[in-house]
C-alpha cells in the first residue's frame, strides 16, 4: 500500500482537533492512530506519533521525558533509532515497554507483537453486531415480542424517529451561521473566533446525542459552516495552521453531508490562507480543487475563479491568469455590483482581483484602473467590507508608487492601514507597499511616515516582497 505524506495525517488530526476544540482524549488519539494507519499506510508506531502531532524529534523528547517522569533508568535514544522502529525494526523489550507507556497502549497496538486471541467470525457476535444490539436495545427482539409484522414495522418507524435534539436547536444554529456570514466584517477577528469556537464545540457535543439521519446531516452542514467561519477568523488573526485545520474540518463535514458548495468554500479559504502565507503552488492546487467542485453559477464558483486568476498571476503564469480573468468577468456579470456577506460574490471583487493580478503581472496602469473602480464602489459603501476595501486601496497605492506618484501612494496607504478592522492580509499587503516605497523613494519624509504607521500593526506572516 503506498504511503501518504504527512499532510494527509495532519488533516485527519486537524479535523479531530477542530471537533473537540483543543486537547484530544486518549480514546480519540487511539482512534486517530488507526485512521492514519488505514488511510496513509504508515506503521502503527508512526501513526501513533502523527496522531499526537509530533515530529520524530519531538517524539524522542517525549519518550525521554516520560521515562524520567515515571522513574525509569535513563536510556539513550535518538531520531535515527526512532526512524528505524517506525520502518519495521522492533526495539528491545525495555523500549517496547517505554513506548507503550508513552502512548498508553500495548505492544500489539504499536505493531511489535501479534494478538492470537481467537475472535468470533464476522456476523457471529462480533463487536460491530454487539454495538448494533446495544444501540437497538429491545428492537432486536421485536419480532418475537410483538408477533405481528405490522406492529413490528410501526415500532421500527417509531424508533427511527427518536431524537434527543429539540426542533429549535438546528434552526437556532442556522440563524447564528447566517449572522456570521452577513455581518462578518462587523465583528473583530478575535470576537468572531471566540463566538464561533463556542458554537462549534456545542455542535460537537450535539453530535454525540441520539438523532435522526436527516438531523445528523443538517448538523454536519452546520458544523461545516461554523468551521468555515473559524477558518476565516483564524486567517485574519494570522494563525495559518488553525485556518488550514478548520478549512479541512469544514470540507470533511460538508463532504460527509453531501454539500459540495461548502466543500468548495473550504478550498477557497485554504487557497487564500496559503497565498498570503507565500505558498502559491499549494494555493493553486487548493483553488483548482475547489473550482472543480463549486456548483455552476454559485458565488463559490466565481470566488474560486478569482483565486485561479490571482494565484496564476502570482506565479507569473500570464496566459493562465488571463484566461481566468476573462472567465471571471463573465461570471461577475451574474452578480450584483456589490454584495455583502462572507459567502458572496460581486463585480467589485472581480475588479479587486484583476487589480492584484495585474500588479503581479507588472501591468501597473491596468492595475491602477481596476483598483480605482473597486475603491470607488467601496467608498460609496463605507464600513461594509473594510478588509477588501483596504486591500484594493493598498493595491492602488502600489500601482501609484510604481508609476511615479509617491504622494498618492502614501495617501492611499495611510487610508488603508487606518481601517478599524485588523486582518493579517492588510499587514502583508501594506508591507508590500512599504517595500515598493523604500526601494523607489528611500529616505523621504513620506516613506518615513508610512513606515511609522505600519510599525503600529503586527508583523506580517511571511515574505512581503511578492508585489515589489
Amino acid at each position: 500500500m503506498p504511503t501518504h505524506n504527512a499532510r494527509c495525517a495532519d488533516e485527519i488530526r486537524a479535523r479531530a482537533v477542530a471537533a473537540h476544540g483543543g486537547a484530544l482524549p486518549l480514546a480519540v488519539l487511539h482512534d486517530l492512530t488507526r485512521q492514519i494507519a488505514a488511510c496513509c499506510g504508515h506503521s502503527p508506531l508512526k501513526s501513533a506519533r502523527l496522531a499526537h502531532g509530533w515530529t520524530a524529534a519531538q517524539a524522542v523528547a517525549q519518550l525521554l521525558r516520560a521515562g524520567k517522569a515515571t522513574g525509569l533508568p535513563e536510556r539513550g535514544v535518538d531520531v535515527r533509532a526512532w526512524r528505524r522502529w517506525e520502518n519495521g525494526q522492533h526495539p528491545g523489550a525495555d523500549y517496547q515497554d517505554r513506548l507503550a507507556r508513552l502512548f498508553q497502549t500495548g505492544p500489539v497496538q504499536l505493531g511489535f507483537a501479534v494478538d492470537y486471541t481467537p475472535h468470533p467470525p464476522e456476523g457471529r457476535g462480533d463487536r460491530t453486531n454487539r454495538r448494533d444490539v446495544l444501540r437497538l436495545g429491545t428492537g432486536a427482539l421485536l419480532a418475537p415480542m410483538l408477533g405481528d409484522a405490522e406492529s413490528e414495522a410501526r415500532e421500527l418507524t417509531r424508533r427511527s424517529e427518536e431524537t434527543d435534539l429539540g426542533p429549535s436547536s438546528i434552526a437556532y444554529l442556522q440563524q447564528v451561521i447566517d449572522d456570521y456570514g452577513r455581518n462578518y466584517s462587523r465583528y473583530g477577528a478575535e470576537e468572531l473566533w471566540r463566538a464561533a469556537h463556542r458554537d462549534r464545540r456545542h455542535v460537537a457535543e450535539l453530535l454525540g446525542r441520539r438523532m435522526t439521519l436527516s438531523q445528523r446531516r443538517e448538523l454536519y452542514v452546520v458544523a461545516a459552516w461554523l468551521s468555515l467561519a473559524l477558518a476565516w477568523a483564524s486567517d485574519d488573526r494570522g494563525d495559518v495552521r488553525a485556518a488550514l485545520a478548520y478549512a479541512a474540518d469544514a470540507r470533511h463535514h460538508a463532504d460527509e453531508a453531501g454539500h459540495p458548495e461548502a466543500v468548495a468554500w473550504g478550498w477557497d479559504v485554504e487557497a487564500t490562507t496559503l497565498l498570503y502565507d507565500d505558498q502559491p503552488v499549494l494555493a493553486l492546487r487548493a483553488a483548482q480543487q475547489g473550482a472543480l467542485l463549486a456548483p455552476a453559477g454559485s458565488a463559490a464558483q466565481t470566488r474560486l475563479t478569482g483565486q485561479l486568476a490571482r494565484i496564476n498571476a502570482r506565479l507569473g503564469q500570464a496566459e493562465e491568469a488571463g484566461e481566468a480573468l476573462t472567465l471571471l468577468r463573465s461570471q461577475a456579470e451574474r452578480h450584483e455590483p456589490y454584495a455583502t456577506g462572507l459567502y458572496s460574490a460581486d463585480a467589485v471583487r472581480a475588479w479587486g482581483v484583476a487589480a492584484t493580478s495585474s500588479l503581479w503581472l507588472g501591468r501597473n496602469k491596468e492595475a491602477r484602473g481596476f483598483a480605482k473602480r473597486a475603491v470607488k464602489v467601496y467608498t460609496a459603501q463605507p464600513g461594509l467590507s473594510p478588509t477588501r476595501r483596504a486591500i484594493s486601496t493598498l493595491d492602488l497605492g502600489i500601482a501609484c508608487a510604481r508609476l511615479g506618484e509617491p504622494e498618492q501612494a502614501v495617501q492611499y496607504g495611510l487610508q488603508a492601514v487606518a481601517t478599524p478592522r485588523y486582518a493579517s492580509a492588510i499587514v502583508t499587503r501594506g508591507a508590500s507597499l512599504g517595500a515598493v516605497l523604500e526601494r523607489a523613494y528611500p529616505g523621504t519624509a513620506l516613506v518615513t511616515r508610512f513606515r511609522e504607521e505600519m510599525s503600529a500593526l503586527q508583523a506580517p506572516r511571511g515574505p512581503v516582497g511578492e508585489l515589489t
